[in-house]
């Protein structure tokens, strides 16, 4: 995720110059701010996808279920390259408290999105481990022969 936001991150500073005006001419301390803002937005992601998909897995009673690690990164890669463009979008069209309104609410709900789709994930694995009888009271047979 880090790589995809340092990647957005010179794209919006050295070729498109899209920093403050105060930082015009100053392009590689716009390109720390702006990494830095990324930083923080994707601990912030993280933090609570993470919640949210624990909650969830308690919840929905998936706890013995691996989940999707590389669905999760390309979700969190998505989150990352995704935000850029679309708030970029928003700015051009629209007020700077359009643009806070829509980085707030992408903030809040791409989480809930990635862990809702993760669950979904796990929930069909889930199911079809049932159905081929592989599970014996929710939890794996291959965890249960090592307690044996």
């Amino acid at each position: 995720m880090f790589a995809a936001a340092v990647v957005t991150n010179a794209v919006a500073v050295y070729l498109f110059h899209d920093v403050d005006a105060d930082m015009i001419g100053k392009w590689n301390i716009a390109f720390l701010g702006l990494t830095l803002e990324f930083f923080i937005f994707g601990l912030v992601l993280t933090v609570s996808f993470f919640l949210l998909t624990w909650i969830g897995t308690i919840a929905f009673g998936l706890r013995q279920v691996a989940l999707n690690l590389k669905l999760g990164l390309v979700l969190g890669i998505a989150v990352m390259l995704v935000q850029y463009p679309a708030e970029f979008t928003v700015r051009k069209l629209s007020t700077e408290h359009s643009a806070d309104s829509f980085l707030l609410g992408y903030i809040l709900l791409s989480p809930i999105c990635c862990a809702a789709i993760i669950l979904l994930s796990a929930r069909k694995s889930h199911a079809a481990l049932a159905q081929r009888g592989s599970l014996v009271n929710g939890a794996p047979i291959d965890h249960l022969r090592g307690d044996l």
